[in-house]
């Protein structure tokens, strides 16, 4: 049997709300689905933040101290940075010199995984009408809600996290606001039902699994 401990470090709240759960499904699937053996993973995401005083200093530094105080607490650390349309500039300057890091000091401990997607998160909680429905608890259908099309309107579009706050709004429309919730409040719940089959349309969900495969077969999780 293996045991993995999972820990996120990210660029902020909302992100961590939104991928803890996500990644730990992601995680999940791959290892039922291709590991040979029994895997036994924590049972969430353990959410990393640097020491107090680290605050202006680099990324990787923050990161790696971060690693530090939980070491032994997780065999795979993902690194999240927004892509802002620009993934390649993105990993190298937000997630690579991190991961680059974690590489030096904790070969033998765990590994790094990077999670950039395109622009920024709400690109991945918009790409499922049906656990957008359910969270907010409407019946109005894709075009009602104003979501893209299809994965690659995702990644075109411009602004994913306005998109989610219009199709929040438009399913909360006419109710009163001492009723209604906020949509950071659904991260969570989003987090948890986003259909891991639509996220493997979008490229930038794609090169995520690929990554923490490669990852799980360093750590000898499977083949």
């Amino acid at each position: 049997m293996h045991y993995l401990g999972l820990a996120l470090y990210a660029e902020g709240p909302t992100d961590e709300r939104f991928l803890g759960p996500l990644l730990l499904r992601l995680c999940v699937d791959i290892c039922n689905r291709a590991s040979r053996q029994m895997v036994e993973i924590n049972d969430e995401v353990l959410v990393l933040r640097h020491p107090t005083g680290l605050a202006d200093a680099p990324r990787e530094e923050r990161v790696a101290a971060a690693a530090q105080q939980a070491l032994g607490a997780w065999s795979i650390l993902f690194v999240h940075a927004d892509a802002d349309g620009d993934a390649a500039r993105a990993r190298q300057e937000r997630a690579q010199p991190a991961l680059d890091r974690l590489r030096d000091e904790f070969a033998a401990l765990g590994q790094g995984v990077a999670v950039i997607p395109v622009r920024e998160t709400e690109a991945w909680a918009i790409c499922d009408g049906d656990a957008l429905r359910s969270v907010f608890g409407s019946t109005l259908n894709d075009q009602a809600l104003r979501l893209p099309a299809n994965a690659r309107a995702v990644e075109r579009l411009a602004d994913p996290k306005q998109c989610l706050h219009d199709a929040f709004a438009a399913s909360h429309a006419g109710m009163r606001r001492r009723q209604s919730r906020s949509v950071h409040e659904t991260f969570g719940a989003l987090g948890e039902q986003v259909a891991l089959d639509r996220l493997r349309g979008l490229q930038a969900f794609e090169a995520l699994e690929n990554e923490l495969t490669q990852a799980l077969v360093a750590l000898r999780v499977l083949d």
